[in-house]
């Protein structure tokens, strides 16, 4: 018997090692970046995202368009005598509306392209964080199944002891206590490694068995001076483009305050005379300036600037947060394992030695029995509190993408 607790310790202390294998195995698990990229191929939040910037761009190229096209007219009148005449009219855009709406297309396929990388970066994260929620899971479910085993074992020697006269009923009657909670301790932990993967499922259709294990979580989190990469995140530039997008909106809307002359010819018959005709016509702005719509495209340029310092200054935040929390949790994981997860290899044992021995009741035994499988849940918790810090500090530095070594996004070209 105390080989087999011994043995089962010692699976336990193994798992530790390996904590971050999960509990499901795979013959032939997809690597990580396969994953990543199938996950993003078949996503419908990405696919959606696509297709925003694919709506961008051909609104873009709409603004390169002429802004008004000819008009044919032609006139029939059979009076006293018979009139027949045909024109052409055309407005000019002589106040360069044209060109101020291509800088708005412009820009904003920038704002769809930098959104893009906003959704890629948020479906990667996501899918980084289930993963790891999902490998944990399996873990503490694991290692709640040998709870399950020593605590019945223990029920069991608990009973033999009893009939022998060395023990009291109610320290059965404890050891059976204790059996029912690590069931039920047991069952929460099955339901929340189920929950985990409906959720996994959610993001990629793949089996438990090919999903990858992660990898070793590095010592530190380093890219370098914040200045030179905070404007390069995603939703900075993404908030960049907008803001260039909302100014060159300002260009628009003085311009729509400027009249475009139409010219029209015309020419015809009536009877054996020719007509000849030309026109020319000029909106006036009086009863409507327009002045409104260049007060409100101010605002917007105004708001979308602020909206851009206030996530510079958030994302600044959230990343030197990030790693600072990386760096205290990796520390303690580091500490756990050099030192506290070898402390635990035979206090299983030496535990039931001693109580065996009667140097320590019933009581005292399950207490620092719990304890010490409390102690090995709390490093599997403390794994997962280190990987979510590890990928809000890839999301919050944009590292995410060459962390899983994945090749650049295949959107859309650029527009020209």
């Amino acid at each position: 018997m105390l080989l087999k607790l011994a043995y089962r310790l010692r699976l336990s202390v193994y798992l530790l090692a390996v904590i971050s294998v999960p509990a499901v195995s795979a013959e032939k698990p997809i690597s990580l970046s396969t994953l990543a990229q199938t996950m993003l191929d078949n996503h419908p939040a990405y696919q959606a995202a696509q297709a925003e910037l694919d709506r961008t761009q051909a609104q873009a190229r709409a603004n390169t368009q002429p802004r008004y096209n000819p008009e044919l007219e032609v006139e029939y009148e059979d009076a006293a005598d018979i009139t027949r005449t045909i024109g052409l009219s055309q407005t000019f855009d002589w106040s360069g509306k044209r060109r101020a709406s291509r800088k708005v297309g412009a820009a904003s396929v920038q704002a769809a392209q930098a959104g893009l990388a906003v959704v890629r970066q948020q479906l990667l994260t996501e899918l980084l964080t289930e993963l790891s929620q999902l490998q944990t899971a399996a873990t503490l479910a694991d290692l709640a199944g040998q709870r399950i085993e020593l605590l019945n074992e223990f029920l069991q020697l608990a009973k033999r002891r009893f009939a022998a006269g060395d023990i009291a009923r109610t320290d059965v009657d404890l050891a059976r206590l204790a059996l029912s909670e690590a069931h039920m301790q047991a069952a929460v932990l099955s339901a929340d490694t189920s929950t985990a993967q409906a959720r996994m499922n959610a993001l990629v259709n793949v089996p438990a068995t090919d999903l990858p294990t992660l990898p070793d979580l590095p010592l530190t989190a380093d890219a370098g001076p914040i200045d030179k990469w905070i404007v390069q995140l995603p939703a900075i530039r993404q908030a960049a483009a907008q803001g260039a997008a909302a100014k060159a909106g300002i260009r628009v809307a003085q311009k729509n305050r400027r009249s475009d002359p139409t010219l029209a010819l015309r020419g015809g018959k009536e009877e054996d005379d020719t007509l000849i005709g030309i026109t020319a016509s000029l909106p006036l702005f009086v009863r409507n300036t327009f002045q409104a719509e260049v007060d409100a495209a101010n605002a917007e340029a105004i708001r979308a600037e602020q909206r851009y310092f206030d996530l510079l200054r958030t994302a600044k935040a959230e990343s030197q947060s990030a790693e600072q929390r990386f760096r205290l949790t990796r520390a303690a994981l580091a500490d756990w394992q050099q030192s506290g997860r070898k402390s635990l290899q035979g206090r299983v044992r030496l535990l039931k030695q001693i109580w065996q021995a009667g140097e320590i009741d019933t009581t005292d035994y399950l207490v620092q029995l719990q304890q010490t499988l409390d102690t090995q849940s709390a490093s599997v918790e403390l794994l997962r509190t280190t990987w979510q810090a590890w990928i809000a500090w890839l999301a919050a530095s944009g590292q995410i993408e060459t962390w899983l070594e994945l090749p650049p996004s295949a959107s859309s070209s650029e527009f020209k």
